[in-house]
């Protein structure tokens, strides 16, 4: 269907009460297994009774807010949201695919591979802005079911609706209960807790796929990241580590949203009930919502308070391009793109007599056509072909891009 309708292409999504209680955020330092420098530490917080929506918010639902102008209406977007939704002309989220007339908002889904039909009841996939902007429009479409609008989870919330089997209470008291730690890709679907995590399957699921947790919400860990209202912070007694210094501490500015419960791509330490991730507001990392409502304000933690109106990324873009010295970009100069030529395509100036790199002092000879050479390793150990397609990660300008379509018969490049 291209107009979804609630009940029949997706589930109906009932906030679901929860009574508070108070959360230890923490890893034990003796605990067997990998963690970050802001897993350690400790936290006690107290958390009030709140509501949550029994699953994410869905394609389905999202579309409501898509049909309605809700990405033309700057009253549902906070300052900085909405200059980056300007500034990136966003008119529906960045994974939705138009596939009717202009105005018909009929549309299709891009997964990692290729363009499906759209899938309703999966979670749809967004910026913490336009999580946000949803809420505030669903306050406004529909008014809130608390004296406070509708908003984000928080860190602390989402331990309590995780499956109790599997929470960090459960965790510190025994090492299987961090999932992670005993169960395979394959595994874990299984089960009263199963759930789309660890690489369980390469996609999104329906969001009434799997059980509930026992406080009747699913998808608590997996299928998705989940937005928070919590800055990135340090944990009491935090310290950074000596080995990754640069990991934890520069994002703790105000400018980074943390995301909890994993996506079916996490694993690893992101698939552990101990993990705090973190993104800027304006990136996408297969992260969806969870709509919340509380009489009490967010037990969140934020690091400069009142300022987590969307944060500063966008706006921090935009000063950079009212500058006027525009050479501050490293990314995109001249210089750089020579270079990448020069390295991918070393004999594109030979008829000119153009040599890719000027000699100079230990010049990168070695490293000519490196590109094209890693691909031409690949594909003379000749690796087991499913479906005869190659996915080409930081193809940058195109070497072994080009150089997998002589063996291949679709080669997926991106760069970022």
């Amino acid at each position: 269907s291209t107009r979804p309708v609630e009940g029949v292409d997706y589930p109906s999504n009932n906030m679901l009460a929860v009574k508070g209680k108070t959360i230890q955020l923490g890893k034990p330092l003796d605990f067997p297994s990998y963690g970050w420098d802001n897993e350690y530490g400790e936290r006690t917080v107290s958390v009030p009774d709140f509501m949550a929506s029994e699953h994410m918010v869905t394609n389905g639902e999202f579309w409501q807010f898509v049909a309605d102008g809700g990405y033309r209406k700057k009253e549902f977007w906070c300052d900085d949201g909405w200059v980056w939704r300007k500034h990136r002309n966003i008119k529906w989220p960045f994974f939705w695919t138009p596939v009717g007339p202009q105005g018909s908002h009929e549309y299709g889904l891009r997964t990692i591979f290729q363009e499906i039909p759209m899938r309703w009841d999966w979670p749809v996939d967004v910026t913490y802005y336009e999580s946000k902007a949803f809420c505030r429009w669903k306050t406004a479409k529909e008014g809130s079911p608390t004296s406070n609008p509708f908003r984000v989870l928080t860190e602390a919330e989402h331990q309590i609706i995780r499956h109790r089997d599997h929470n960090l209470d459960a965790a510190r008291s025994s090492v299987s209960a961090d999932k992670v730690m005993v169960t395979s890709g394959a595994d874990f679907p299984l089960g009263e807790t199963g759930a789309n995590l660890n690489m369980a399957y390469s996609s999104h699921n329906p969001v009434d796929f799997f059980p509930p947790s026992h406080t009747g919400h699913r998808d608590t860990v997996g299928n998705a990241w989940e937005w928070t209202e919590d800055h990135f912070n340090p944990l009491k007694n935090f310290e950074v580590h000596h080995v990754y210094d640069d990991f934890s501490t520069p994002c703790f500015d105000g400018k980074h949203s943390m995301i909890v419960g994993g996506s079916f791509m996490s694993t690893g330490d992101e698939a552990s009930v101990f993990a705090r991730f973190h993104f800027r507001p304006h990136f996408l990392q297969h992260s969806g919502f969870r709509l919340v409502a509380s009489n009490e304000d967010a037990p969140a933690t934020h690091l400069f308070p009142g300022s987590f109106a969307g944060q500063a990324a966008a706006r921090d873009q935009a000063a950079v391009e009212e500058s006027a010295d525009a050479t501050d970009n490293v990314y995109e100069t001249d210089d750089l793109l020579n270079m990448y030529w020069g390295l991918h395509y070393p004999s594109s100036g030979t008829k000119e007599g153009v040599t890719p790199i000027l000699d100079h002092n230990n010049s990168p000879l070695h490293g000519l056509r490196f590109p094209q050479r890693v691909a031409e390793l690949l594909c003379s150990l000749e690796p087991v072909r499913t479906n005869n397609r190659a996915l080409d990660v930081g193809c940058a300008v195109g070497g072994s891009s080009f150089e997998l379509a002589k063996s291949f018969d679709h080669v997926e490049a991106f760069d970022f």
